[in-house]
């Protein structure tokens, strides 16, 4: 289980009296040029007003660094500031690296998305949907076939605790409820992980709806028992290593822990609480449990590593992870007109705006030709970002990388990324 503890509130008074001195920003490069110091500010105004304890923000143009910025503290009650190599945990921006290893097996003919997912985990064979109540007695039938893609576009009928459905409540009487799986050593090897959700039913038909869920933590599993390597080994050896992401995995050593950065929550009077203290984090030991779909941490520049990778069409320094075939798929909309209403309704939480020309490709969003005309993106930019309030994109079209890390919950992305695009395409237009 995660640690929590009540200490000071921070507070906006807290906030000017421990978060103050000056923005820590440079400009890179010809981009040096641009005006960037509204993003600076921004950052800057984030903390100053109490929002977030700290945070920092990394922008890449054309795979070259063109700001970067960093403002407040990583532990308030530590006073240490926020650095550029801070480690933060990023949650549902592990989703688009689950689905990359996804793809790196398709692109190797070890599974294909129209497989089964019963063909990796047995597990779920004899899957029900749930349809309602009936004299107190819950009503089933037999569940479609779920695919692989279905896990990639949130189609699958799976859902998280934290939903507002029926199965969603049973979910919170199990480990499945919050993290806890994560630290429990009977789920080590994901078996008992798809026991569990084997023997609860379906929130929605495979294929039907799209719905948020714990998806991406059944394509780890299927990642793992399709390549014979455990997960997180996986992802060291296919991704981190090869793009040099030294600072990114599911648990850091303990001698990384003064980097780690604390964890926020709501406190009493409208400040924020610590929920997780950063130097004695559980995460600074051997978790026996892996979570595809959010357990990751990282640092702004391991992950606008990984992001510059996707916007490289697959390949980074030498390797090539992705064909960019593979790639194109991850970053195309695959949602039915019916499933983008049911995504609009989510973006708010998932990503922010109207949600107006958003779809979804493979583990992340994509703009669509129907992007709003007031959205500053460029169709065909992919996008995600995390419960701790951390987002990501990448332009395809403006050759752009941007990587936002901060540590509240819940999310307060939505405004900070549309704030974050605005500014961003400013300074990048002048």
């Amino acid at each position: 289980m995660m640690k929590t503890g009540f200490r000071a509130p921070l507070t906006t008074t807290l906030a000017a009296a421990l978060l103050g001195g000056p923005l820590a920003a440079h400009a890179a490069g010809a981009s040096a040029k641009s005006d960037f110091k509204p993003v600076g500010d921004y950052l800057q105004q984030l903390v100053d007003t109490g929002k977030f304890p700290g945070a920092n923000v990394l922008i890449l143009k054309d795979g070259k660094e063109a700001y970067y910025a960093q403002a407040g503290l990583m532990d308030v009650e530590a006073r240490q500031p926020v650095r550029r190599d801070t480690i933060f945990r990023i949650y549902s921006m592990s989703k688009p690296v689950t689905t990359t290893a996804v793809m790196i097996l398709v692109d190797e003919g070890k599974l294909k998305l129209s497989d089964p997912v019963t063909r990796y985990v047995p597990e779920f064979a004899n899957l029900q949907v749930y349809t309602g109540m009936k004299d107190g007695v819950m009503q089933t039938e037999p569940a479609r076939p779920m695919t692989v893609e279905n896990l990639l576009t949130h189609t699958a009928g799976l859902t998280y605790a934290f939903q507002l459905t029926p199965v969603a409540a049973m979910y919170q009487r199990t480990p499945l409820g919050g993290d806890r799986w994560r630290f429990d050593p009977a789920y080590a090897g994901g078996g008992e992980l798809a026991r569990t959700m084997g023997s609860l039913p379906l929130a929605y038909q495979p294929g039907d709806r799209f719905h948020y869920s714990m998806a991406l933590d059944v394509a780890a599993l299927v990642v793992q028992r399709a390549s014979g390597v455990p997960f997180a080994e996986f992802l060291q050896n296919r991704i981190f290593g090869p793009l040099g992401m030294k600072d990114s995995g599911f648990s850091m050593p303990a001698s990384k822990g003064p980097r780690l950065a604390s964890l926020y929550g709501p406190g009493p009077g409208g400040g924020l609480r610590v929920t997780d203290v950063g130097a004695t984090s559980p995460l600074l030991k051997p978790i026996p449990g892996f979570s595809g779909g959010g357990g990751l941490l990282s640092t702004v520049d391991d992950y606008a590593t990984f992001a510059e990778m996707l916007q490289e069409g697959g390949a980074l320094k030498g390797h090539r992870i992705l064909s960019r075939r593979a790639l194109k798929a991850m970053m195309t909309n695959h949602l039915t007109p019916a499933q983008l209403v049911e995504l609009k309704s989510t973006a708010g939480f998932g990503l922010g705006g109207s949600g107006d020309g958003l779809g979804f490709g493979y583990g992340g969003s994509v703009l669509t030709d129907g992007k709003s005309d007031k959205d500053p993106g460029s169709v065909g930019e992919y996008a995600w970002g995390g419960a701790a309030s951390t987002t990501f994109w990448v332009d395809p079209v403006r050759h752009v990388v941007v990587v936002f890390m901060t540590q509240v919950v819940p999310p307060g992305r939505a405004l900070v990324r549309d704030d974050l695009r605005n500014l961003t395409y400013q300074a990048l237009g002048k």
